[in-house]
């Protein structure tokens, strides 16, 4: 619940009347809402929405000091981009299967033990599209052929740096430099 200015409490969701998809590609539709606010004003919202299950980031730990970095090709951007190992959720797949399998296919290890730090949302206002961010450890080989177009670089960062990669100009994925702070409170209070 949260307090506007006159003191009242914000605790009735806004009905949402129609969706209506006005677009659609091969990987997110376009929807249009209609939203009824309780105090009875309409407003038409566009989202995005996917056709998968949220999405999955990993950070994986190499003996409680190093982390696993993979460096990809990112159409938004049109460059090379540093980040966590990271992909969507199959349908009827849960979030922990979908970090181990995304982890085979990336960097060709599985975790025995993958703790889920934070799931987070980018764009909550345009769309229901959220990730669980996890940290894998007690890491075995285990490598898995993915759907990737060209084979990913792999690094390993030292911990005690992560300052130094959320400096990089090709390290600026919102979520990823999140999970650098994620894993630096969890090494710090462990």
């Amino acid at each position: 619940m949260y307090q506007t200015k006159k003191g009242k409490k914000l605790t009735k969701l806004p009905c949402i009347k129609n969706v209506e998809t006005i677009a659609e590609s091969r990987l997110f539709n376009i929807e249009k809402i209609e939203v009824i606010f309780p105090n009875s004003k309409r407003e038409y919202y566009e989202r995005l929405s996917g056709h998968n299950s949220g999405g999955v980031m990993v950070v994986p730990l190499i003996e409680d000091h190093t982390v696993l970095l993979v460096r990809e090709y990112s159409a938004g951007l049109e460059r090379y981009e540093l980040g966590f190992v990271r992909g969507g959720i199959e349908k009827g797949e849960l979030a922990k299967d979908a970090a181990n399998r995304e982890m085979r296919e990336e960097v060709g290890y599985a975790s025995r033990e993958l703790l889920l730090l934070k799931k987070v949302s980018v764009w909550p206002n345009y769309s229901p599209f959220e990730t669980s961010i996890f940290m894998a450890s007690s890491l075995y080989r285990d490598p898995l052929i993915g759907d990737e177009p060209e084979k990913i670089e792999i690094l390993r960062w030292p911990i005690k740096t992560l300052g130094a990669l959320r400096s990089r100009d090709d390290f600026t994925d919102a979520r990823s430099l999140f999970a650098t702070y994620l894993i630096q409170d969890y090494i710090e209070n462990k």
